[in-house]
């Protein structure tokens, strides 16, 4: 069985620096080295760095996966060195649409070092919100990270979309995101800091968003019309204290939640709310504070661009699990956790078929706690993970 992406990591071994960077990358594609447990994306990562044939790394099988990203991260040292640049050649020439390099510049030179990239879009590792980084700082470096991140999150998700073939790669007008965020809030009170979310992500980065404000059109049904942006939009709730009390942004969520979009939340609760929202759980959440704007529009950024790709390599990791399955099993795939609002569609489900029920979703598995719960409303439902398929 292939994998749906591989993702290979390429840095010169002299460099602390891409270590740091490929570790990080490392901890956000496949899951924390540490505490290897860890919920995570799962997908295979690979460091290519080492010096063995030729003076070059070890070259890569891109048959071993139905997409692979290549993540080039190119400071002083790669650039100097003639055997990773010949390397580098060599990748290049590999590049199609199932096969992208993403090239990221860790210092100013790193644009001009050839080898078949001029014409592709580096990662800016140096800049970060217009601010000049030294990468030897390690505030510095923690923001060139972040933002490396939230970029090949983007990019992964692009690909495995299939969303922009290369043979676009030449045309001039603006290459557009396969992503958009549907931006949903109470107007009472969170209207001003989504606005300020909106115009930040205008301003420096490659994202589309939907605000209802502006990008309703005029005579059109807007229940409808939310309807079908929510459908293709990842969600980002903006959690205030009037939120739960608006009958819209509750139909948002549900709407996300049915049909199974990806959502964040950003907590912004000042004083409190009088009944909590019972939907707004299962899924990533960050906290925002008014002090700290710009970092943490990035915080939800980052952990949205994470629940897209998620929920993208998840669905087709497991669509491949299915495969293996015996036939008198039916299943059923979701990207998240399950949780007692799934048997909404498993209800439905049942209805349709005649055979033994599975829920298949992603590793890890939730806790006994969780599961018995689930149990208890039907206890022909099985729930499994991959790990536990066999």
């Amino acid at each position: 069985m292939k994998y749906p992406l591989n993702i290979y990591i390429v840095w010169h071994p002299n460099s602390l620096i891409s270590e740091s960077i490929a570790k990080a990358l490392y901890n956000t594609f496949c899951r924390n080295y540490k505490d290897p447990l860890s919920r995570g994306l799962g997908i295979p990562v690979y460091f290519r760095f080492k010096k063995i044939v030729d003076e070059k790394p070890v070259e890569i099988n891109f048959n071993n996966a139905e997409k692979n990203a290549v993540i080039l991260l190119i400071d002083e040292e790669y650039f100097l060195d003639d055997a990773f640049k010949e390397y580098t050649k060599e990748l290049v020439n590999l590049i199609d649409d199932d096969t992208r390099i993403f090239p990221v510049s860790l210092f100013d030179k790193a644009h001009t070092i050839g080898c078949g990239l001029s014409n592709i879009q580096f990662t800016n590792g140096t800049v970060f919100l217009d601010e000049k980084l030294d990468l030897e700082l390690r505030e510095h470096l923690t923001k060139s990270i972040r933002k490396i991140k939230s970029e090949i999150l983007h990019d992964c998700a692009r690909l495995l979309m299939a969303f922009h073939p290369t043979y676009k790669d030449k045309e001039e007008d603006r290459i557009g995101s396969p992503v958009k965020l549907f931006l949903s809030h109470a107007k009472y009170d969170g209207e001003i800091t989504t606005l300020k979310f909106k115009r930040f992500i205008e301003d420096n980065l490659k994202l589309d968003v939907f605000f209802d404000t502006v990008d309703i059109a005029n005579g059109y049904d807007f229940a409808e019309q939310f309807k079908q942006e929510i459908l293709n939009s990842a969600l980002v709730v903006f959690h205030t204290d009037e939120y739960s009390n608006r009958e819209w942004c509750r139909k948002e969520v549900l709407i996300a939640k049915k049909y199974k979009s990806p959502i964040v939340v950003a907590h912004n609760i000042k004083e409190g709310e009088n009944r909590a929202f019972p939907y707004l759980g299962n899924m990533p959440t960050t906290v925002l504070n008014d002090d700290e704007t710009e970092t943490g529009f990035y915080k939800i950024i980052y952990l949205t661009l994470y629940q897209v790709l998620n929920n993208l390599y998840q669905f087709r990791l497991l669509s491949n699990y299915r495969k293996l399955v015996k036939q008198d099993v039916e299943v059923k795939i979701i990207t998240s956790p399950p949780e007692l609002f799934n048997f909404v569609n498993i209800k439905k489900y049942q209805k349709e078929i005649d055979k033994k029920l599975m829920i298949l979703y992603p590793d890890p598995p939730i806790g006994i706690e969780e599961l018995s719960i689930l149990n208890e409303v039907d206890p022909e439902v099985e729930f499994i993970t991959p790990i536990n398929l066999f």
